[in-house]
């Protein structure tokens, strides 16, 4: 058998370098890529404050750029609509809210995704219960008081809220169905312009998270007068909750991780051990703690899928009752 030349040996040594850099290439530039985080809701809200959190920590975790873009629109649907056809790369992932999750699909008479089927769920990763602030002018200052003061002018007091179909809305529903109050809700795209509303006087209360009203109850703007929680905050406890004041309302807000459907196992695995370390870093608690947030640690899949059915079961049976179908 004929040995090969020098230059065929040169010419078959550059095909497999030239053969080894074309299967190299395509990974070196997915790794090049940042990692997008997508959220929801326009910046200065609940969930768009936990998404740049968690972009922080996972950037440092990942040693890659991680960006956070905001998809606001249908009470957090759109971008969950958006998200069905991301690319299956492991390059994206959306935080979605409990409005994105379940207050959006079950409120609607027919949704247009799953929320359970047509993700790849990774993680819980916190929990925010809802607090209702007042603007001062309002003369309440306890929900005893809120639903007296509501009672007495039926239709003329109004709340706002991020949106319809939002978890905020269904809870401030909720509220009403449980107090027996007559309160407009005004929806608004976002959290942010609920507030600035509220804190003019356009509308009366708000539905929000601590953190998202604290700093507005600080300078004074806002007064919060209770909390949807099981039990007090730890960041508010001078705030009653309204089981407190005799009403069974228990709501809240939740962060969710998931990569779109048929996402590879070793790329989802990946990147849900990255977030799992990344809400263990005691910086990322403490910046959640502070915005009344609760970390939820060492979620997995099956967890934060069988979180999901639950508050879908919970929520649905809600909506029925109150006959939301948008």
């Amino acid at each position: 058998m004929n040995q090969p030349t020098l230059f065929s040996r040169r010419r078959m040594l550059a095909a497999s370098g030239t053969a080894a850099l074309a299967t190299t290439l395509p990974a070196l530039a997915q790794n090049e890529q940042p990692l997008r985080i997508y959220v929801g809701f326009p910046p200065g809200g609940s969930g768009d404050l936990f998404a740049r959190i968690l972009a922080d920590g996972m950037r440092d975790e990942l040693n890659r750029a991680v960006v956070v873009e905001n998809k606001p629109g249908a009470g957090g649907m759109t971008v969950a609509i958006g998200f069905m056809r991301a690319p299956k790369d492991g390059n994206h992932l959306m935080l979605a809210t409990g409005s994105t999750a379940v207050a959006a699909p079950v409120s609607r008479a027919k949704s247009p995704y799953s929320p359970i089927d047509d993700f790849q769920w990774l993680s819980l990763l916190s929990n925010a219960p809802f607090v209702i602030a007042a603007n001062p002018a309002v003369p309440v200052t306890n929900m005893k008081e809120l639903v007296e003061y509501a009672k007495s002018r039926p239709g003329k007091l109004s709340y706002g809220h991020a949106g319809l179909g939002t978890t905020v809305h269904l809870a401030g529903e909720l509220l009403k169905d449980q107090a027996g109050i007559n309160i407009l809700d005004v929806p608004y795209a976002g959290s942010g312009p609920a507030i600035t509303d509220t804190i003019s006087g356009n509308v009366q209360f708000i539905i929000e998270t601590t953190g998202t009203l604290a700093p507005h109850a600080k300078s004074g703007r806002l007064r919060i007068i209770s909390c949807m929680a099981e039990a007090r905050e730890k960041i508010a406890p001078e705030v009653p909750t309204c089981r407190e004041a005799g009403l069974d309302v228990v709501a809240g807000t939740y962060n969710l991780l998931a990569v779109p459907s048929g996402t590879p196992p070793e790329l989802a695995d990946r990147l849900a051990r990255a977030a799992m370390r990344t809400m263990e870093k005691p910086g990322v608690q403490e910046k959640l703690v502070g915005l009344g947030i609760t970390p939820v640690l060492g979620s997995t899949p099956t967890q934060a899928r069988a979180f999901m059915a639950a508050e879908i079961g919970r929520w649905s049976a809600v909506t029925k009752k109150l006959g939301i179908a948008l």
